[in-house]
């Protein structure tokens, strides 16, 4: 069968955000739904917070396998695959008859969700022009305010009409929908991810990439609490479901809009730190969690509006930090950043359920401000390694530069060494051996003492790290 034409950038960031939606749906509304399926399953917070934390576990266990699948099979492949997971997990999910089966709905969602960030990135990373990037991200990561937006209003608009099955019903529908889309379509390749025609990234230093995902999952922690339990805490609060889900609906909607905002920034300010600016609006929405955390409704109103418009509008900011860097191995860096994302949206809800279980709502938002905290004081210092380590490897470029000063084209670097690669001592000897006894084509005059390539550090994907700094 011949495949048909690839999407384009406008269909590729589509299928992302589609899929990204899709990938999280699950989870979303479960929390948007709480209060129904609370009274039909008989089960508690602490058994919400378990069913939302399911999803982001196996996310966060397998995301960085995953991610390597992605890059080996392609992103169309891995949207595809995406979307039939989503389909199966939300269709377990509604026709669910036990919390039990609940859980094994959300484990396949987890696998879908694992699929489709690497997935997205690295479709993204393929037909979006650099200059377009941040845009493009942060219309991508809208899919987390749209789960929540979809949720809100499957409340008021499907669950107490039709009742809460018939949510997860038409998600699947719209799963199936893109599974066949993504299957008799291909993305495009328009650039190489791999051999010498591919080009160059500046990478991620490890420790620093390992920084951004602590932080990530300490950030997601706080906010993925708030999607899954902002609903149960607003009716408790005194707002009754309808008006809590409205509330859920028009909060995440404000996070949407806020996300494309700040991606486009990032276009047209690119010299700017994306990581100073996520550090600084995870410090605002502390405040967003300390309102939320003081009960009236007004106060709660207040504090879901800031902590989803500032507290919550990160993600694609971190998410096009990395990608920036590591184009050529978008989907394995994303696996290295989806661990800590997953893993910290699996803890939050667990233990923020727990947390109110065993005390109040107060105190529960009261802990995640605090937590949402110590994720901005994280990236600061995920920033200051980054800098720090291409500072250093730019130094280490200047000393080897300046060492071959003088030097005769005999004891010159070969031209045919790959720049991501330093031959070892004895393969330098074995080479300068080599040129010896060969004639050389070129006269020293026209053989620059300055081609010797700068060392460089290895991202998770094998991506050269020059010293660049951030």
């Amino acid at each position: 069968m011949t495949s048909a034409q690839p999407p384009g950038p406008g269909g590729t960031l589509l299928q992302a955000v589609t899929v990204t939606t899709l990938g999280v749906l699950p989870a979303f509304l479960v929390g948007a739904l709480a209060v129904q399926i609370r009274a039909d399953l008989g089960i508690g917070p602490a058994e919400m917070g378990m069913a939302a934390a399911t999803l982001f576990a196996v996310s966060g266990i397998f995301a960085r396998r995953l991610g390597r699948l992605v890059q080996r099979i392609g992103a169309a492949k891995g949207v595809a695959a995406s979307a039939i997971l989503a389909a199966t997990s939300l269709t377990g999910a509604g026709l669910a008859p036990s919390f039990g089966v609940l859980i094994v709905a959300l484990v396949v969602g987890g696998l879908a969700n694992g699929l489709a960030q690497p997935a997205a990135n690295l479709g993204i990373s393929r037909a979006v022009s650099p200059g377009r990037l941040g845009l493009a991200f942060g219309i991508k990561q809208c899919s987390i305010p749209a789960a929540g937006l979809i949720g809100g209003l499957a409340v008021p608009g499907i669950a107490l009409v039709l009742g809460w099955r018939y949510a997860f019903a038409f998600g699947a529908v719209l799963a199936v929908s893109l599974a066949l889309w993504a299957g008799f379509r291909t993305q495009g390749t328009s650039r190489p991810t791999t051999g010498p025609a591919a080009p160059a990234d500046r990478g991620t230093p490890r420790r620093g990439l390992v920084l951004l995902a602590i932080g990530a999952g300490l950030a997601a922690a706080a906010a993925t609490s708030m999607g899954v339990f902002l609903v149960d805490s607003a009716v408790e609060s005194g707002m009754s479901p309808a008006a809590a889900g409205y509330l859920f609906a028009g909060a995440a909607l404000l996070g949407l809009l806020i996300r494309i905002a700040l991606g486009a920034a990032m276009d047209r300010f690119p010299q700017r730190s994306p990581y100073i600016l996520v550090a600084n609006l995870l410090t605002i929405g502390v405040a967003g969690y300390v309102l939320l955390g003081l009960g009236s409704p007004s106060a709660f109103l207040a504090g879901a509006l800031l902590a989803y418009g500032a507290g919550w509008t990160w993600p694609g900011l971190v998410h096009f930090a990395v990608v920036r860097d590591n184009r050529q191995g978008a989907a394995s860096a994303t696996g290295v950043l989806q661990t800590g994302l997953s893993l910290g949206a699996a803890a939050g809800p667990l233990l923020f359920g727990l947390l109110v279980a065993a005390t109040s709502y107060r105190t529960a938002w009261l802990a995640a401000a605090v937590v949402a905290l110590l994720a901005a004081v994280t990236f600061r210092l995920g920033r200051r390694t980054i800098r720090a380590s291409r500072a250093t490897s730019q130094a280490a470029a200047d000393a080897a530069s300046d060492t071959t000063q003088g030097a005769g084209p005999e004891n010159a670097p070969r031209a045919d060494i790959p720049r991501d690669s330093i031959q070892s001592e004895a393969g330098q000897r074995e080479a300068t051996r080599r040129d010896a006894t060969t004639p050389h084509t070129t006269s020293p005059q026209t053989t620059s003492p300055h081609a010797a390539p700068p060392p460089v550090s290895t991202s998770p994907g094998g991506i050269p790290t020059k010293g660049n700094p951030s």
